[in-house]
């Protein structure tokens, strides 16, 4: 059986941290020096959930599968959010395809593509857990053989899985530190001490409950992330709302008119563009997107060149960058991104408490975690040079036995498989 676990969220900087503290990370440790680790494993953009488990599952960046979280429609003049599209098959589907059993828990990339709730072939399995151990807890019972939920009704296991999916965000919501925490000792964190604390303990309790998996028997385990993430914030930083957010709306908006473009400004999505409006901005957390409604070819650069100079500025991507990080054409002319600790709109308590995002080119948004063990990886395997997360869903695939999904551009990673996998 091939194990496959999801830690959204999950940044290889969160795994560094929390090996160093404490009771350190054993079963992480474990994995890494009996299996394969992916030192320098990356994602692309836009670094967000829905974009990034598509791209992991199906071994293809939103350039094919059609997912970047949202994009503007040029001709509808709106910005069209893209929920969980995927265009390309994904990893249950080719798996099915090809005649094996499949299930997943939690794992909503598969829902109705590939697993079906109430289907006890391939169950889609889900019950209204909070965290890594409750749910890992659920697929325990499920491959004991006892009732678990899917849908409107309890499914026993009937033959064990060929690929087995199970999915947690519980170091995703700590690292947004928003209303809903995974564990109820956890408290929003007001500092960034308090932030890195609760991502340690986090991290270090889903170590914990993920023993009993790597225990199974004829299981190989692959864990990884779609993301990692940063935190952004106020107080924490020692300066109030009103000076984070808006001189830097007005910077921002300033160099994009200082090269002779005056966007209309969205405050919400659903508001109605002037019908002689030459350009776009909407600002959402820690990235802007900028979109031309009339050609400007010769103004792109200069405002790439002006925004880009703000010091509060990661990144300010035109066509060609962004799809060189997998994103698709059109997705928007420019992607701006800023840079920790700044962002250019917030949520109303994001001034007492540290906020957390993806949406980003932090190096800990970037470098996520990924390993392997168990049967047909070569143990203490550690690849140092750059892997995509694009190669995760073919090198799965190899270790089934079957042919990648259909559309998947990422390689076989042949360098962490045992000799005639």
């Amino acid at each position: 059986m091939l194990l496959y676990i999801n830690w959204d969220g999950f940044s290889r900087h969160w795994y560094e941290m929390a090996r160093r503290h404490g009771d350190g990370t054993p079963n992480l440790d474990r994995m890494i020096a009996q299996g394969a680790f992916l030192s320098n494993h990356v994602c692309g953009l836009p670094a967000i959930t829905n974009p990034m488990q598509q791209t992991l599952v199906s071994g293809a960046w939103p350039v094919d599968t059609g997912n970047c979280y949202i994009r503007f429609d040029k001709v509808e003049r709106r910005f069209v959010p893209t929920g969980r599209t995927n265009r390309c098959e994904n990893l249950a589907e080719a798996a099915r395809r090809q005649g094996l059993r499949c299930a997943s828990v939690h794992g909503w990339y598969f829902e109705n593509r590939g697993c079906t709730e109430g289907d006890a072939q391939a169950p889609y399995i889900q019950d209204n857990l909070p965290n890594f151990e409750t749910r890992a807890a659920l697929l325990l019972s499920y491959l004991k053989g006892e009732p678990v939920p899917s849908g409107s009704r309890s499914i026993v296991m009937q033959q064990r899985p060929d690929f087995l999916s199970l999915y947690a965000d519980d170091i995703d919501s700590v690292c947004h530190n928003g209303g809903r925490l995974p564990y109820p000792e956890l408290r929003r964190a007001r500092t960034l001490d308090e932030w890195y604390a609760n991502l340690v303990y986090t991290v270090q309790r889903m170590d914990r409950a993920l023993a009993p998996l790597l225990a199974l028997e004829d299981t190989t385990v692959a864990l990884a992330a779609d993301h990692g993430g940063m935190p952004y914030a106020t107080k924490a930083f020692g300066i109030s709302r009103e000076e984070a957010i808006l001189p830097r709306q007005r910077a921002l908006l300033q160099a994009i008119e200082s090269a002779g473009v005056a966007p209309f400004v969205f405050t919400s999505k659903e508001q109605t563009i002037p019908e002689d409006a030459s350009a776009v901005l909407l600002s959402i957390g820690t990235q802007a997107f900028f979109c031309a409604l009339k050609p400007m070819p010769a103004l792109i650069p200069h405002i790439q060149q002006a925004v880009s100079a703000l010091p509060f500025i990661r990144g300010c991507l035109d066509a060609g960058q962004q799809q060189a990080y997998g994103a698709p054409a059109g997705f928007c002319d420019l992607y701006i991104l800023t840079k920790s600790p700044f962002f250019l709109t917030c949520e109303g308590s994001v001034g007492e408490f540290v906020g957390g995002s993806h949406a980003a080119m932090d190096s800990s948004v970037l470098e996520v975690f990924c390993a392997l063990c168990g049967p047909g990886v070569r143990p203490g395997v550690y690849v140092t040079r750059q892997t995509d997360v694009t190669d995760f869903a073919p090198t799965l695939c190899r270790l089934m036995g079957i042919q990648a999904p259909a559309n998947s551009t990422g390689r076989v990673l042949a360098e962490i498989l045992q000799q005639g996998v």
